[in-house]
């Protein structure tokens, strides 16, 4: 286990507490409860992590001074992506596309009535609790930013978007 990730799972419970971890919408593993935050620790602990930070800026998905692990899912578990790109949203589906305010406050789109695609590969990404979103990464500042089951995908900053109004 990644000594980093081990540190930044700690802290992230500790200062945010196990509910942080849990997955309300999108996507999620069978075969553990993903609304159970303790549970979720422990599986992403029970993971051997490889860095892709570098992939993820390459993809151009990096968020600030994050840093990116991707794990393969183990046997005994299959992962679901439940997220699209919105240009992988059909002409049909767009006028059923909401925006919520997310299970930790910020804003994002959801679309329900989707089938979820299976993965074997999963994504944690850790930033610096000291200093969001840039400060440096190390044991000492690492905590969980999100853990997601699929492809890397790049955040979005929603709070920002304009919102144009119809005549």
């Amino acid at each position: 286990m990644n000594e980093i990730i081990s540190n930044a799972i700690a802290r992230t419970l500790s200062t945010k507490g196990e509910s942080y971890f849990a997955r309300p919408a999108g996507s999620s593993v069978d075969g553990i409860d993903v609304s159970d935050g303790n549970a979720v620790a422990a599986f992403l602990l029970a993971h051997n992590w490889e860095e892709v930070t570098e992939e993820a800026s390459t993809l151009g998905v990096r968020f600030g001074s994050c840093r990116y692990f991707r794990a393969e899912i183990s046997a005994d578990y299959t992962g679901q992506e439940g997220i699209a790109l919105l240009s992988e949203i059909s002409d049909e589906d767009l006028p059923n596309v909401r925006i919520v305010r997310g299970h930790h406050g910020s804003l994002e789109l959801q679309l329900s009535g989707q089938s979820p695609r299976p993965t074997r590969v999963m994504h944690l990404i850790i930033g610096s609790y000291e200093s969001w979103p840039n400060g440096e990464v190390n044991l000492d500042t690492a905590g969980v930013v999100t853990w997601y089951p699929g492809r890397l995908t790049a955040p979005v900053g929603m709070d920002r978007a304009t919102v144009k109004f119809i005549r």
